[in-house]
């Protein structure tokens, strides 16, 4: 059966991504100046260090780096899927786990005796709602998707200045950006799919701020951090909808009145109970139709014995009278037996209701099927009356010039 695509599904993907981000970071002090309780020393406002004087003074410097995050991904998706002929819509919401990092090393601007820092950036998340637009060919259905994103990254940061070095805490934020891309559904099953999908995903504007350790001064770093991001993912989708696809066969089923319950469609066979009754079978399987016993033409002993042959050859016979109407009756009786041979018709077949009569009609096939009596020619019928009459003809005029 063709592919339906429509449907509700979920399912699970993984694959690869490959980033490019950018980010800024700057240090910087309170915007009042602060007073130092424990040594009575003024931090003035911006600076990180009492009098802004400090080896590890960071106020006024920043970060700016450029990192490629790489790495694998892996994550759900569920969507569905409504197909309308070959046009087929649907929107998806999926969420990925991104291993995507890189780490950078860096030098503070503008340039500080012995400032440098070092960045270890991660993509953490990508999360993705998107509309889809695809044309279904039977179980393929490439299509293309777009719609809005969210991008969690971090930044790791670590300062070396004035001979100190401190970890900062993470540099953390998620930011709504946007995505597009396209796609291959491939159907496997009725209800399996599998994907293979290219996205690009653009995320500005990443912002997060945390303190400065204590031991490089009092302040704050801020960073501002964009990422354009490329994944190509495979996927497996299970389906719940119409069923259809490879392995299904489109079978029609047949309403129960188109089925043949009462056997009418047997062709007609019928024989006549007389007829069947006429008929034996012999040991030699051939079927043999009884006919009348034949009436033999002859005259009686007695009359035989009263025939006088004298040495001339010729025949006398003392009671003509009673010879004579011998060979009518004999030439009568002839065609009278040919006749229900001639006439007998052909047998009929007799229809079978069921199944359990078909057995029987079978065996009375082989009746119908026996070829009938051979036929007396009429030409030699005719021939022998005529001789029959002629000789009697002969006996006569002998007879009457006794």
């Amino acid at each position: 059966m063709p592919v339906n695509w429509t449907g509700i599904y979920f399912g699970a993907n993984a694959g690869y991504g490959w980033a490019s981000g950018s980010s800024n970071t700057v240090f910087g002090g309170g915007a009042t100046n602060t007073l130092l309780a424990a040594t009575g020393l003024v931090i003035p406002a911006g600076a990180t260090t009492p009098l802004g004087l400090g080896a590890t003074e960071l106020g006024g410097t920043g970060l700016s780096s450029s990192s490629s995050p790489r790495g694998g991904i892996a994550g759900g998706q569920i969507g569905f899927n409504w197909q309308a002929g070959m046009v087929v819509f649907g929107a998806e919401l999926d969420a990925q786990w991104s291993g995507q990092s890189n780490t950078v090393s860096l030098i503070c601007t503008p340039p500080t005796p012995g400032c440098t820092a070092s960045e270890a950036i991660k993509i953490r998340s990508l999360t993705t709602g998107r509309a889809r637009f695809g044309l279904a060919f039977d179980w393929l259905m490439p299509y293309v998707t777009a719609g809005g994103a969210l991008v969690n990254a971090r930044n790791d940061l670590t300062v070396n200045v004035g001979g100190l070095s401190a970890s900062f805490p993470p540099l953390s934020g998620t930011t709504l950006g946007w995505t597009a891309g396209a796609g291959v559904d491939v159907a496997l099953s009725s209800n399996w799919s599998a994907r293979l999908e290219y996205l690009h995903i653009r995320a500005n504007g990443i912002t997060s701020s945390v303190l400065i350790p204590g031991v490089l001064g009092n302040g704050s770093a801020a960073e501002t951090a964009t990422y354009r991001d490329n994944i190509v993912r495979v996927g497996l989708n299970y389906r719940i909808g119409p069923r259809g696809g490879p392995g299904v066969l489109e079978t029609r089923v047949l309403p129960g009145s188109a089925y043949a319950l009462n056997y009418d469609f047997l062709p007609s066979i019928a024989i006549p109970s007389d007829k069947a009754k006429s008929v034996t079978r012999p040991h030699d399987g051939t079927a043999v139709a009884q006919q009348p016993p034949e009436q033999a033409v002859a005259m009686p002993s007695d009359k035989a014995k009263s025939m006088m042959r004298p040495h001339d050859g010729t025949v006398v016979a003392d009671a003509v009278s009673q010879v004579v109407p011998q060979p009518a009756q004999a030439a009568q009786q002839v065609p009278q037996q040919a006749a229900p041979i001639a006439s007998e018709p052909k047998t009929a077949k007799r229809s079978a209701k069921n199944f359990l009569e078909i057995g029987d009609v079978d065996d009375l096939d082989g009746l119908s099927a026996e070829p009938e009596p051979p036929k007396l020619p009429s030409k030699k019928l005719r021939e022998k009356e005529e001789d029959e009459s002629q000789r009697l003809k002969r006996i006569m005029a002998i007879c009457a010039g006794c």
